[in-house]
């Protein structure tokens, strides 16, 4: 062969292979373009089959431009399904082609994707973490529309970690990039989305005016498709019922079904129809429309072949009737949802089902039957407890999981069976805070009165309270013995006695030991360590509005105040009694170690407040004269190392940053919000991150993602932070309750307002006792108390010191640091030692005596 028919062999033998390629490259990107097709005209699941038939070709061909989009459609289609970790793990494979093809955009959008995914899944901060990189790269490409997009879904992450200035922060740069891009198409539809995600933050943070232009604005809109006005509506309902007012929540809830049924969204349809029934019976008494209401929810469900909404309707059909006194009926519609919920497998409707023929029993007094269906309802709460802590129930129509418990420690209660009353009382309390208290610990039992015993000393008493709807009781514990109190209430004996309370401090008189009688014979009769001497030290676990009442000032069997004998320390639960000393907690520490970590003295922005929250008159511009004042007082009793932050200092920032790491003593001075309606817009105020901006603030949930562990007390000194929403099986949702899950070992907060002032004087002394007299908390705070009581002075009247209250560990001292003045002491102690020593043995002389020549 010759060589010119080599090379010509050569060259059609290059142009098969070659064309044989392209040919390939142009079948792979035809499928690409046929799945977007199926995708785009809703078709996912035949795009999916496409998509994922072709992937392992294009993944063996290397970075190309329909690999990526493959990828990336692949992990919406997997979203949208719920297949959450599925779809992170495909965006951030096509996030890796887009970087190897020098496509930011593309990256950026594939990790905006990613980032959506995660919060879905609730994995925050890989979220953030995905939707950060997804900006930094947008920055230099200039795509608004994806900015938008990626700064709604880092609103979304803030939203849902309770981080609200960052959120709102996130949603108007959002909106600012808007307005600025008024002329491209898709600036309607990106404005309706940003619009929405403000108005839910305004309603969450309890700015509900703001909320509703906000939700009116979005409904005007030319892009809003029915299904947006069908939720529109529904949060509009939601926020009148907050706001108090049924007959607009109703009026909205019948507005979104009208929407809902044009667009055939039978579970839309469903959900406002259940909340349309709730309004009907619970705030409007009117059950007879309600059942009526349940009936057509039940119809729908049918028909659409949902079971699990019908067996729902058949439960909240049987509640009506409950109500309606009509037993017959109840019972028969009880056992029918009962049936169907264990059908479906759904506990939640088991346990609701099982406590009301509970509740049927015992109208009909037979009551061995009620305790017997209250325990099996128990069972199955506890069966998935870890699941259900977080859990917001769907409706407000059933009581809480508490009022099970509450029905069955009622009967123990009355058979004076003190061991299952008390395990009964610690299971129905601090539910979510006992769950993080066992998280990283073995599988355990319930907590026991023998368990409690076995941690009590012979000076320590627990007195555990229990508030039912009309009777009160107690179990008193100490190490050797237990008993039971328990006092009957009438239902207007109940509201004066919460009027009382809530009332505290304005309401006491100076004679103000007499106020306080109508509470010794209701709380401290009866209950033995309060009368004893020997107990020195009282915990407290108080329960529902018990939580107000500073015990110190009870005086049992009209003798003297508690205060005087005895030092409390109140618990959200016994359960911390199980904590224990620390492993590893070192009781005496080194000068440079970290004992104080202290912010306060906020400058607060009068020219530039904050949009999210209306303005208390607590902050209302006005400084804290004596906060810096009473911080530096602190920082010189420490004997360790102190970092304060005050003044422009005292920024939120640095308090994420700095506590991090481990110190004995968190004190904060500052104005503290509690908001009494919704824990999660309880707040600290906190120095603007920069100048000119408007002040920040540390909201009640993100407390809890603090890492405490090490922190002998944590003081809050600022005005009702142990004041918040009372939960029904969680208690009051105070400050303190966050502070403790982080892992402080005590808390010392305020049950009222504090006047600054006296709060800076009350906290000098108490820290004066507490560090340089090495009194144990709980004592500290006792003789700090005392003092203020018999001071003859203004300052003697208990609305100025019995708010603040001790919560979880307060028998044992704060970490003793040594001085570095002590440690010189003691080094030069050791010099001149080892000096005798050497001078004893004959091996230093300073003088030396004229030595004698020998002989």
């Amino acid at each position: 062969m010759s060589l010119k028919s080599i090379f010509i062999t050569w060259l059609l033998a290059v142009f098969l292979v070659c064309g044989t390629g392209l040919h390939a490259q142009t079948d792979l990107s035809s499928e690409v373009a046929r799945a977007n097709i199926l995708r785009a005209k809703g078709a996912a699941p035949e795009a999916q089959k496409v998509y994922e038939s072709v992937l392992p070709r294009l993944r063996a061909q290397g970075a190309s431009a329909d690999l990526a989009t493959a990828l990336t459609n692949l992990s919406d289609i997997a979203t949208w399904a719920g297949e959450y970790d599925k779809a992170v793990a495909l965006a951030h494979e096509g996030a890796s082609v887009y970087r190897r093809l020098g496509d930011n955009n593309g990256e950026a959008e594939a990790l905006n994707d990613a980032g959506f995914a995660g919060l879905n899944a609730g994995n925050y901060a890989s979220a953030a973490a995905d939707l950060e990189h997804a900006l930094a790269l947008n920055s230099g490409t200039g795509n608004a529309r994806a900015r938008i997009l990626i700064l709604n879904n880092q609103g979304n992450v803030y939203y849902y970690q309770a981080r609200y200035s960052e959120a709102l922060r996130a949603y108007e740069s959002a909106f600012q990039i808007v307005n600025k891009s008024e002329t491209e198409a898709w600036a309607d539809t990106m404005r309706v989305l940003t619009l929405f995600n403000l108005a839910t933050l305004y309603q969450r943070v309890g700015n509900y005016q703001r909320a509703i232009e906000l939700y009116q604005t979005v409904r005007q809109s030319k892009v809003t498709t029915p299904d947006d006005m069908g939720h529109v509506f529904t949060n509009l309902g939601v926020l009148y019922r907050h706001m108090g007012d049924p007959e607009k929540a109703l009026a909205n809830y019948r507005e979104a079904q009208a929407f809902y049924a044009e667009q055939k969204d039978a579970d839309g349809e469903l959900g406002v129809l259940k909340n349309t029934g709730i309004v009907l019976g619970l705030d409007l008494g009117r059950l007879q429309d309600a059942l009526k209401t349940f009936d057509a929810a039940y119809e729908l469900a049918e028909k659409a072949s949902n079971k699990r909404e019908a067996m729902q309707a058949v439960l909240y059909r049987a509640e009506v009737l409950f109500r309606m006194t009509r037993l017959a009926g109840a019972e028969k519609e009880f056992k029918s949802a009962l049936a169907l919920a264990e059908q479906l497998g759904t506990i939640e409707e088991q346990w609701k089902a099982l406590y009301g023929l509970g509740r049927i029993a015992e109208s009909n007094s037979n009551h061995d039957l009620a305790e017997k269906k209250f325990r099996d309802a128990i069972t199955r709460i506890e069966s998935v407890r870890s699941r259900l802590q977080f859990s917001r129930l769907k409706t407000d129509f059933f009581a809480d999981k508490r009022d099970v418990y509450d029905a069955l420690i009622r009967l123990l209660l009355k058979r004076n069976d003190t061991a299952a009353a008390f395990e009964y009382m610690e299971r129905s309390r601090a539910r979510a805070f006992q769950d993080r208290f066992f998280q990283d610990k073995e599988p355990h039992e319930p907590v026991s009165l023998k368990s409690i015993q076995a941690n009590l000393d012979g000076k320590t008493a627990l007195v555990e309270f229990w508030a039912g709807n009309d009777a009160l009781a107690a179990i008193w514990v100490t190490r050797d013995a237990a008993g039971i109190t328990h006092h009957e209430l009438s239902a207007g004996e109940s509201q004066d006695l919460l009027q009382f309370l809530s009332g505290l401090p304005e309401n006491l008189s100076g004679n103000w030991q007499a106020d306080f009688q109508r509470l010794n014979a209701v709380l401290a009769s009866g209950i033995v360590p309060f009368t004893d001497s020997r107990f020195q030290h009282l915990l407290i676990v108080p329960d529902g509005f018990l939580s107000l009442i500073p015990f110190e000032l009870t005086s049992p069997a009209s003798g003297p105040l508690l205060l005087e004998n005895h030092d409390l320390a109140y618990l959200p639960s016994a359960v911390l009694l199980l904590r224990g000393t620390e492993s590893g907690e070192a009781r005496f520490r080194l000068p440079w170690q970290r004992e104080l970590l202290a912010f306060g003295d906020p400058a607060v922005s009068g020219s530039s407040e904050s949009p999210l929250v209306s303005r208390s008159r607590e902050e209302g511009g006005k400084l804290l004269p004596y906060s810096a004042e009473e911080i530096h007082a602190i920082a010189a009793m420490s004997a360790g190392r102190s970092l304060t932050y005050l003044g422009p200092a005292d920024r939120k920032q640095d308090f994420f940053g700095v506590t991090r790491f481990k110190t004995a003593l968190l004190h904060v001075s500052t104005h503290a919000i509690a908001d009494m309606d919704n824990p999660e817009r309880s707040r600290l105020l906190f120095s603007p991150g920069q100048s000119g901006e408007a002040n920040n603030y540390v909201f009640l949930k993100e407390l809890y993602d603090l890492d405490l562990r090490g922190t002998s007390l944590a003081t809050l000194s600022a005005c009702d932070t142990e004041r918040g929403k009372l939960v029904p099986g969680e208690g009051v949702q105070a400050f303190s309750r966050a502070l403790l899950s982080a892992g402080s070992k005590a808390t010392l907060t305020t049950l009222w307002r504090v006047p600054d002032q006296p709060t800076a004087e009350f906290m000098k002394q108490f820290y004066y006792l507490l560090l340089k007299e090495h009194e144990s908390k709980a004592e500290a705070l006792r003789l700090t108390k005392l003092k203020f009581l018999h001071s003859g002075t203004e300052l003697s009247h208990p609305r100025y010191w019995a708010a603040f209250v001790l919560n979880g560990e307060g028998s044992e001292p704060v970490p003793r640091f040594i001085s570095w003045q002590l440690l010189a002491l003691v080094f030069v102690a050791l010099i001149f030692v080892i000096w005798v020593v050497l001078q004893l043995r004959g091996k230093v002389k300073f003088f030396s005596p004229t030595r004698q020549p020998r002989r």
